[in-house]
C-alpha cells in the first residue's frame, strides 16, 4: 500500500513536472524578450510590478489552498456532489472578495508606489486589478488540482504564460512600455479562468448534495492558518525584488538583478514542479489518519536535491548565458549568480515545507519562526544594503536559519493522526 501511494506521488509529479517545464520555458522567453525590448530600468519596473502582483496575491493563495484541500478530501471520499457545491460557494465568496479588494486597494496604491519608488501610482492600481482577478481563478483551477486532474491543471499555467508573453510583447512593440505588460497580465488571467471553467464544466451539472455541512469555524481557522503560509510563501518567491527595489540606489540595479535571477531561479522552478502534487496528497493521507512525514522526506529529497544541483549548474553555465540572452547591458548580473543561488535553495526547500504544512493546518511554529526570520532580514538589510549581493546573502542566511528550525521541530513533534481541517 505504501509503495503504491508513493508511486502515485512520483507519477503525478512527473506529469506536472513535464508540463511545468513548458511553462517555465515560456516564462523564460518572457523575461528574455522583455529584457531585450526594454531598458534595464523599465525592465526592473516591470518585474517589480509582476512581483508586487504575486506578493499582494496572498488572498488568492488562501483561496487556492482552501479549494485544493477541501476538494481533495471530498474527492478521496468519492463525493462529487460536495465538490460541486463547494466550488459554487467558493465562486460566490471569491467574487465578492475580489470586488471589495480592488476598491479598497485603490487609495493604498499611492503610498505603495512611493515606497517602491514607482513614479505613476496607476501602475500599482493595474497590479491590484490583476490581484483581484487572481482571487477568482483558484475556484476553478484548484478544483482541478484537488480532484487530481493534473494535466489540465498544469496546462492552465502554460496557457496563461503564453498568452501573457504574446500580449505583452505585442503591446511593448506598439509603444506601451509599462502598460503593455500590465495589460498582458490582466487579459491572460481572464483567459485562464475561462479555460478552467471549461475543464470543470461537468461539475456544474453534477448531482448537487443538499445542505452541504461546512464548519465555518473550522474554515475560518484554516483561513487564518493559510494566510500566514501564503504570505510567507509569496514573500520568499518575490519579496527579493521588492526589497531590492526599495533600497537600491539606482533603478537599473533592479533590472540587472532581474536578468540574473532569470538564470539563478531555474532551480527554484524545477524544484517547485512537485508542489501541486504534494498538497492534495498530504490532505488525502491526513484525512485517512496516515503519517505524512514520508511524503515530506521524498519531496525534500527530490525538490531540495534538484534545487542544489541546478544551483551549481547555473553558476557554471549561467555566466555566458546572461551575455548571450540579455546582451552587454546586463553583464553586471554575472557577479550576482552565486548570491542568488544562496538565496534560492532555501526558498525552494521552504516552499516544499509550506505546501506540506498547509493542509495539516500546522502554522503556529512556522509563522512565528518566519516572522522572526523576516524581521531579522529586514533589520539587517535596512542597515547593510551597500550592494545587491550583500542583501541576497542576508536574505539567504535568514531563510536557512528558519528552514533548519522548522525541520528540527517537525522531526521532534508527534504526528497528528487526524486532520485538523
Amino acid at each position: 500500500m505504501k509503495k503504491s501511494f508513493l508511486g502515485e506521488f512520483e507519477r503525478n509529479s512527473l506529469i506536472v513536472f513535464s508540463i511545468s517545464m513548458l511553462s517555465n520555458v515560456i516564462n523564460y522567453l518572457y523575461q528574455i524578450i522583455m529584457g531585450n525590448l526594454l531598458s534595464p530600468s523599465d525592465y526592473g519596473l516591470v518585474n517589480t510590478l509582476l512581483s508586487l502582483s504575486i506578493v499582494a496575491g496572498v488572498p488568492s493563495g488562501i483561496f487556492s489552498a482552501l479549494t485544493a484541500t477541501y476538494t481533495a478530501k471530498y474527492h478521496a471520499q468519492g463525493d462529487t456532489g460536495s465538490i460541486a457545491v463547494f466550488m459554487r460557494k467558493m465562486f460566490r465568496v471569491s467574487m465578492l472578495f475580489s470586488v471589495l479588494f480592488f476598491f479598497v486597494s485603490i487609495p493604498v496604491s499611492i503610498p505603495v508606489a512611493s515606497i517602491l519608488q514607482i513614479d505613476h501610482p496607476v501602475y500599482v492600481v493595474g497590479v491590484m486589478l490583476v490581484v483581484a482577478i487572481s482571487c477568482v481563478a483558484p475556484t476553478f483551477s484548484c478544483t482541478l488540482q484537488g480532484i487530481k486532474r493534473f494535466v489540465p491543471y498544469s496546462f492552465n499555467t502554460v496557457l496563461t504564460v503564453f498568452a501573457r508573453l504574446l500580449l505583452s510583447a505585442g503591446l511593448v512593440l506598439a509603444g506601451w512600455t509599462i502598460s503593455g505588460p500590465l495589460m498582458g497580465m490582466i487579459w491572460s488571467s481572464l483567459l485562464a479562468i475561462a479555460f478552467c471553467i471549461y475543464k470543470v464544466r461537468d461539475l456544474f451539472f453534477a448531482p448537487v448534495k443538499e445542505n452541504l455541512a461546512l464548519d465555518r469555524t473550522e474554515i475560518r481557522r484554516y483561513f487564518v492558518s493559510t494566510f500566514w503560509f501564503q504570505m510567507f510563501l509569496l514573500l520568499m518567491a518575490n519579496g527579493d525584488v521588492l526589497l531590492i527595489k526599495t533600497f537600491a540606489a539606482d533603478p537599473a540595479e533592479v533590472g540587472i538583478y532581474s536578468s540574473g535571477s532569470v538564470i539563478g531561479k531555474i532551480s527554484l522552478y524545477l524544484a517547485n514542479a512537485i508542489v501541486p502534487v504534494l498538497l492534495p496528497m498530504v490532505a488525502e493521507r491526513q484525512s485517512t489518519g496516515h503519517d505524512t512525514r514520508q511524503l515530506l522526506k521524498r519531496a525534500m529529497l527530490w525538490g531540495g536535491g534538484v534545487a542544489m544541483l541546478c544551483a551549481v549548474g547555473m553558476n557554471v553555465v549561467g555566466r555566458p548565458m546572461i551575455g548571450l540572452l540579455f546582451g552587454e547591458r546586463y553583464l553586471a548580473a554575472i557577479d550576482l549568480l552565486l548570491p542568488i543561488s544562496f538565496y534560492v535553495v532555501p526558498v525552494a526547500c521552504l516552499t516544499i515545507l509550506i505546501n506540506y504544512l498547509m493542509p495539516l493546518g500546522r502554522s503556529g511554529f512556522f509563522a512565528v519562526s518566519m516572522a522572526a526570520g523576516y524581521l531579522l532580514i529586514f533589520v539587517l538589510v535596512s542597515r547593510f544594503h551597500h550592494s545587491v549581493a550583500q542583501m541576497l546573502y542576508i536574505m539567504g542566511g535568514g531563510l536557512l536559519l528558519v528552514l533548519a528550525a522548522n525541520l528540527i521541530y517537525i522531526a521532534l513533534a508527534p504526528q497528528k493522526e487526524k486532520a485538523t481541517v
